[in-house]
């Protein structure tokens, strides 16, 4: 095919009028190949101290950039991100849950999963399949465990995972984090009588953590002061096991985790939380998505914050924070603070045009 004649005066315009039709036809060959050039955008500084920032640079130049530009919304929507065209391809999405960490993913009497980030992930499903124009999009829940979070979801062997994952800088290295959805305290867990009202006390006494935790971070920051023994459990059901059976003399984790551990236990009772939180700052909860998808992060980050807005999550977190744990039955009363109040009302601030990325 040859140029057409042009004059020079307008050569610029009929030459980009001529090369239009020949991108549009590239862009829909690469599309049918699934081709994507992922874009890696800069974190920003945190809204508020602890928080992560909410990301909405611009994506650099994309087979989707291309396509906005031609004015193919079709295109733009879904091939701006592997992990939608990967859902797409397979036609379905893959979520990974816990089987204790309550009350945010866990399973009831019938192994099904449950739970506040559970729930958040079904929301999230329902916006994908809007979006994504699939109502028959399944999802597959797959059980984890908290050390194979980050290779799971860098080996795309799970979209998102529907658990309690703290944002943490080295975390952010295998995996991104949606909008926080809820804070939390490290604290440690007793039995009741055993003379320990905080991490002071623990000197020659067994601490049980689990590894890879947040937790497990804070403990040893203190291992050489306080002069206790570690003990490194494989889950959460693991390190209760090892307090409930005595080996362990406390276990340290969120102070939300450690409620929803007693409340699975027998007597409840026999069990409190004592001392003031182990870290200075809190500890932020967000889903756990692939690395270096800004778009499909984006599309998560804008169902949360429909929840936040729409008054879902109020909701949400009463149904789960208030339900009969299994397998006794006894209920959890964690009503959200103040600060879990104010962090809502942020995410609902997301994409628009009062946030802006600056800090409340």
């Amino acid at each position: 095919m040859s140029l057409p004649t042009c004059r020079l005066s307008s050569s610029v315009a009929c030459v980009a009028g001529f090369l239009r039709p020949c991108l549009r036809r590239v862009l829909t060959v690469a599309a049918g190949l699934a081709l994507v050039i992922p874009a890696v955008a800069p974190a920003g500084q945190p809204p508020v101290p602890g928080l992560p920032r909410v990301n909405t640079a611009a994506i650099p130049w994309s087979m989707a950039d291309a396509a906005v530009a031609l004015g193919d919304d079709t295109a733009a929507r879904s091939d701006a991100s592997p992990t939608m065209a990967r859902i797409r391809e397979r036609g379905r999405i893959v979520l990974g849950y816990r089987q204790t960490a309550v009350p945010f993913s866990y399973v009831d009497a019938k192994d099904r999963p449950m739970g506040l980030a559970w729930a958040l992930c079904q929301r999230v499903v329902q916006a994908l399949q809007r979006e994504m124009e699939m109502p028959d999009l399944r999802s597959t829940p797959v059980r984890m465990i908290e050390q194979m979070r980050g290779p799971l979801i860098k080996g795309e062997a799970i979209d998102i995972d529907c658990a309690p994952s703290t944002v943490t800088v080295a975390r952010e290295q295998q995996v991104a984090f949606s909008l926080p959805y809820y804070a939390a305290s490290v604290r440690l867990m007793v039995r009741h009588g055993a003379g320990i009202h905080s991490i002071n006390d623990m000197r020659g006494l067994r601490l049980a953590v689990v590894q890879g935790t947040t937790a497990e971070r804070l403990v040893r920051a203190q291992h050489a002061r306080a002069g206790f023994q570690l003990l490194m459990a494989r889950d959460y059901d693991d390190a209760f096991r090892m307090l409930r059976e005595r080996r362990a003399q406390a276990l340290a984790l969120d102070d939300v985790l450690l409620e929803g551990l007693r409340a699975t236990s027998k007597s409840p009772n026999a069990f409190r939380i004592v001392g003031p939180p182990l870290g200075t700052e809190p500890e932020y909860y967000a889903l756990a998505l692939p690395k270096d998808d800004p778009a499909f992060k984006a599309r998560v980050d804008a169902a949360l914050a429909e929840i936040f807005r729409n008054g879902d999550m109020l909701q949400l977190q009463r149904e789960s924070f208030q339900a009969a744990v299994p397998p006794f039955g006894h209920r959890l009363r964690i009503v959200p603070s103040p600060d879990m109040l104010a962090l809502w009302a942020a995410g609902a601030r997301y994409g628009s045009a009062a946030d802006n990325n600056t800090p409340p």
